[in-house]
């Protein structure tokens, strides 16, 4: 209708074409994707070729992505809502709704997990001089992990990077 391709020829035939307009439409994807989620857009490699790598990085993002949303997405949340109108800034209100003081366990629990996952993956790969130390390693660091896994689940709530400010009421 445009009149791009002359009469009798067919967009299949266009392999050239084809391949521009795939990877300029996964490129568009990855762009809109990044500004809503954080990563780029996942299965793009359908649209291009599909690949093992790219059934990898669909999983990488995936984590990502579940990181982002639980954990540090609030206050995109809170800038989009500022920009949409949906809060309104209250002049009388002196204190701040973005600014929440986080307690220690915030920081120092998810390193304590870490560190002690790290190390009872240590202990495995480095044994020790007896199995009976080696398994005492593992066990003291993987209850230490579980342990701390335990209470940042238990107080997931906390933990969730929730947007502060609340939606103003719609206007009927």
């Amino acid at each position: 209708r445009l009149g791009i391709l002359h009469v009798g020829q067919r967009i299949e035939e266009q392999a050239d074409f084809e391949k521009i307009y795939k990877n300029a439409w996964a490129d568009n994807a990855n762009a809109c994707a990044k500004q809503y989620a954080g990563t780029g857009a996942l299965k793009t490699d359908y649209t291009r070729q599909r690949t093992q790598w790219g059934l990898i990085m669909d999983g990488w993002n995936s984590l990502i992505r579940y990181y982002k949303n639980n954990f540090s997405d609030g206050f995109r949340q809170d800038a989009i809502d500022l920009f949409l109108g949906n809060y309104s800034v209250d002049e009388v209100e002196p204190a701040s709704p973005l600014h929440v003081q986080k307690d220690w366990k915030f920081l120092a629990l998810p390193i304590i997990m870490v560190v002690a996952f790290s190390m009872c993956i240590i202990c495995l790969l480095m044994a020790g001089d007896t199995w009976t130390e080696t398994m005492a390693y593992v066990f003291f660091w993987g209850s230490a992990s579980s342990g701390t896994f335990a209470i940042i689940l238990y107080n997931g709530k906390d933990f969730v990077d929730a947007p502060k400010l609340v939606q103003k009421e719609k206007m009927d």
